[in-house]
């Protein structure tokens, strides 16, 4: 029984390792991230090693580089055999400096297309929301917006929603944080990015919920950096009293339209992908899963393409394997965010 794996992987800031777009698209020997100089051959080494031991069939990757150029270049340099790239790709026309790409092994799918722009207006067109809780509604737009393509394979067609949410990130937000004086606008500005980001998962809430309720697209897939995990942190537990990833899984008021999580499958110590110290709770080394796999209840069937029972994986091992000193440098890591598969049969 032919099967597929598909796997989520934010390659951070793949930008970093070319030239400035008014240039010619080339490498640039090295660059600098956090006041370090790294070497832009062992930290793609360090991404593509970790892409090829895992060897997903079709592959997501968040805060790729800004032209398709440079992607060429990381697949044709880092991921072919004999000279001939593994990987054809899509790579989407938002995001500026962090965008969104599709990579497929092209003799394993029949065929992907970008899905058309009528059929996900509501997902690339503004709409109204209240993001900074004044109860006043106004005109957004996802700060990256979500890279929509269709697949057939075997015989099925399946819709894969690449997703890159709004960042949780304030600027100097530890010493805002950290300064009484200036606490309270730090506090507004975490709760505004998490607004923005909940209304981005309620936007892809409601499109989801359309398409399956019309079965336009009863299999499809939303995967990615959604900068939120299971549970709440403390903004959501003492402010919103929600999370970004419930929003997306759908209510149990309609269980027939509720997404399965396919890392649920990993042990509750292992269901990570990043670690980082949290400076308002002082928690060091704080883990937390932001990168997911969703995919909708007719994938969790029992014919047809459908998801391997147990197949949800966090890519500790390959991870771990790439990485040296602790990733303390980007050149010592192959980002900062573990990979995240499922595996689909058919």
């Amino acid at each position: 029984m032919p099967k597929l794996r598909i796997t989520s992987f934010n390659i951070e800031w793949m930008n970093d390792w070319f030239t400035n777009d008014s240039d010619q698209p080339a490498f640039r020997d090295s660059f600098i991230r956090e006041d370090h100089i790294s070497n832009t051959h062992v930290t793609a080494q360090r991404a593509a090693n970790t892409i090829k031991e895992i060897d997903p069939d079709i592959l997501a990757i968040q805060e790729a580089p800004s032209r398709p150029e440079e992607l060429g270049l990381f697949i044709k340099k880092y991921l072919s055999v004999n000279e001939k790239p593994i990987y054809d790709f899509i790579l989407s026309d938002a995001g500026f400096q962090q965008k969104l790409a599709i990579l497929t092994k092209p003799n394993v799918i029949n065929s992907i297309k970008l899905a058309p722009h009528f059929t996900i207006a509501n997902l690339i067109d503004e709409w109204l929301a209240d993001i900074d809780g004044d109860e006043q509604l106004e005109v957004y737009q996802f700060t990256r917006l979500p890279l929509v393509v269709n697949v057939e394979v075997g015989g099925e067609s399946l819709q894969i929603i690449v997703l890159h949410t709004k960042s949780n990130f304030v600027n100097k937000g530890r010493e805002m944080w950290e300064n009484l004086a200036t606490r309270q606008n730090y506090i507004h500005e975490a709760l505004r990015n998490r607004r923005r980001n909940s209304a981005e998962a309620m936007r892809v809430r409601q499109y989801i919920e359309t398409m399956l309720k019309d079965k336009r697209c009863e299999k499809s897939i939303i995967l990615g950096d959604f900068n939120d995990g299971p549970g709440m942190d403390y903004f959501e537990k003492n402010y919103l009293t929600h999370n970004t990833t419930d929003v997306l899984v759908g209510s149990t008021y309609e269980p027939e339209f509720i997404y399965h999580h396919a890392q649920h499958d990993i042990s509750s110590n292992l269901r990570y992908t990043s670690i980082f110290d949290d400076f308002v709770t002082g928690e060091k080394n704080k883990h937390i899963l932001l990168d997911h796999i969703l995919l909708s209840p007719a994938l969790s069937t029992n014919h047809g393409l459908r998801r391997v029972r147990g197949s949800g994986n966090i890519h500790h091992v390959e991870y771990e394997r790439n990485t040296v000193n602790k990733g303390f440098y980007r050149e010592n890591r192959p980002s900062d965010h573990r990979p995240v598969s499922v595996i689909l049969e058919y």
